[in-house]
């Protein structure tokens, strides 16, 4: 006779389910764009529209003076780039419901989401502006058949060259050898930015060393992979790139190598960046029984090339 046991299919928990109360961070990736760019801030009530003046070098005088004679002289010669900012925002709703019945400290959870939100917003802002660079080449060097064609060093050495020979100023410094086994030297470098698919070309690229093989990690960006030559690629999962379609046989991305003063980013100053928390009943007669809050953030910014000829776009598919 077998025993009437008395388990939990007859009698379960009251409470089946354990909690973790260690909340899960949502997935979120480098924020990368902006990262070498000037930071300009506009002062308060002088108006929304920022002017950088970039002035022409003056030819070099080659012509011998003569004995007596006033050489003609230069003029100099500006150009003037101007970025008129605009206002970015979002919010969330929290009820009086949620606040007084759910474990979590919802308005904590509100605030972290919500500040990775403008943070990303602003990330992909200048992601789309550097995109839009007016200097570019197709990757050709690569044998997978589209046009452009996955990465080879050859094609990152040609833009190095080209950067070079507009006097672009590399960002990072050299990294010196050590007698560390297994590592090497860097050289002084210009940033490049590419998005996380193309992982596995940039490790297949000649000479390519990973971050672990620096003699040295000072200086190493947290979302820094390796090295090329005189590029150093930081990675995102947001790298821009355009979609395959019926006249496009792959998805096209686009890698960015920049020199020094190639970018600008601008607030208004007071204006970066603000938490606005609207409490229960503050919305007044569309809120009489105070069962509506807010939380949510704003913020004054504009991005814009200074100089296109300090900043390359690589364009590339995948292997």
């Amino acid at each position: 006779m077998s025993d009437a046991l008395t388990t939990t299919t007859q009698v379960d928990p009251a409470v089946a389910l354990f909690y973790d109360r260690t909340l899960l961070d949502a997935a979120k990736p480098e924020l990368v764009h902006e990262l070498f760019a000037q930071k300009r801030n506009i002062p308060r009530k002088t108006g929304n529209t920022i002017k950088f003046r970039r002035y022409a070098l003056l030819s070099t005088a080659t012509t011998p003076i003569t004995e007596g004679v006033t050489p003609p002289g230069q003029r100099l010669s500006k150009t003037d780039l101007t970025a008129q900012i605009s206002w970015y925002g979002d919010y969330v709703h929290i009820t009086d419901v949620v606040d007084e019945t759910v474990e979590d400290d919802e308005w904590t959870v509100a605030g972290e989401k919500l500040g990775f939100q403008a943070g990303q917003t602003r990330d992909e802002l200048v992601r789309d502006i550097i995109a839009a660079c007016a200097s570019s080449t197709d990757a050709s060097g690569g044998s997978n058949g589209d046009t452009p064609t996955e990465l080879t060093k050859s094609d990152i050495d040609a833009i190095v060259k080209t950067l070079l020979g507009y006097n672009a100023k590399m960002i990072a410094p050299q990294i010196a050898g050590s007698t560390k086994i297994g590592t090497g030297p860097i050289r002084r470098a210009y940033w490049g930015i590419m998005d996380t698919d193309l992982v596995d070309d940039i490790e297949d690229v000649s000479g390519f060393k990973h971050t672990v093989e620096y003699a040295a990690q000072t200086g190493v960006m947290d979302s820094e992979w390796g090295n090329t030559g005189n590029v150093r690629w930081l990675m995102t999962s947001v790298g821009y790139h355009t979609t395959a379609t019926s006249s496009l046989s792959a998805d096209e991305y686009y890698l960015p190598i920049q020199g020094m003063d190639a970018l600008g980013c601008t607030n208004l100053e007071g204006n970066a960046l603000k938490n606005i928390r609207k409490s229960y009943g503050s919305g007044g007669g569309t809120d009489p029984l105070n069962q509506r809050a807010t939380s949510g953030w704003k913020m004054a910014f504009v991005a814009r090339i200074l100089n296109d000829e300090f900043m390359h776009i690589l364009k590339a598919t995948h292997s």
